[in-house]
């Protein structure tokens, strides 16, 4: 049974959310305060109502009651989200989601119910910092003889052919990432530059070697 969903407030959080769930087919109800805000979203959507979030009746009458699913992203106006908040409670919606922009903030929508508060702009920071400081090694045991690992490709692979990896060190590397892409298909004369991630297989003993090398 498909999952019923509704987006308070449509700032650049709001509306992000709005559409990735307008492109998967999802039913969602859209509310702002602001006939502005939905400008990109009239023609993908129909249940589209211009009200104050805070009226719990207004709410109610654009259907946002019992839903399985409401995000409130009204996160710069603290009064108003924490208000919206307690009207989403009365009108027993089963999971609310909630945007703060502090940790005071969040703590309060806790103690109100909120089931997930999310913090959009540290939650963007973490991920772009885990993408940056990305592990350089990532092992992985397939059996107690044979490992395979992830590595990003720094001065121990840089400049060296696929092919000789696999006769000087005795592993055999299964794919390559450049950039976005990951390539399976990769020939023994292929060189690796700096930055690229490979994920490779071999022995214990073999594959322990590379990466005292790796992390001295």
């Amino acid at each position: 049974m498909a999952k019923s969903y509704a987006v308070l407030g449509l700032g650049k959080f709001g509306y992000h959310v709005a559409l990735g769930l307008v492109e998967n087919s999802e039913n969602v109800i859209l509310c702002d305060n602001k006939e502005s805000s939905f400008v990109n979203l009239r023609d993908k959507v129909e249940q589209i109502y211009i009200l104050d979030c805070t009226d719990k009746i207004a709410l109610k009458e654009a259907g946002v009651s019992e839903l399985d699913v409401v995000i409130v992203s009204i996160g710069e106006n603290i009064e108003a989200s924490i208000l919206t908040v307690m009207a989403l409670k009365e009108l027993d919606n089963k999971k609310i989601i909630a945007k703060a922009i502090s940790s005071t903030h969040g703590t309060i929508l806790e103690k109100l119910g909120v089931d997930e508060v999310v913090y959009a702009e540290k939650q963007a920071a973490n991920r772009l910092l885990s993408e940056i400081t990305e592990s350089n090694i990532e092992e992985i045991e397939i059996s107690s003889g044979m490992h395979a690992c992830k590595a990003i490709v720094s001065n121990y692979f840089v400049k060296r052919s696929v092919g000789t990896i696999r006769e000087e060190d005795n592993v055999r590397i299964v794919a390559i990432r450049r950039g976005e892409t990951w390539n399976i298909d990769v020939d023994s004369d292929f060189v690796l530059q700096r930055g690229d991630v490979v994920l490779f297989l071999g022995e214990v003993e073999y594959i322990s070697r590379i990466l005292e090398t790796i992390e001295s």
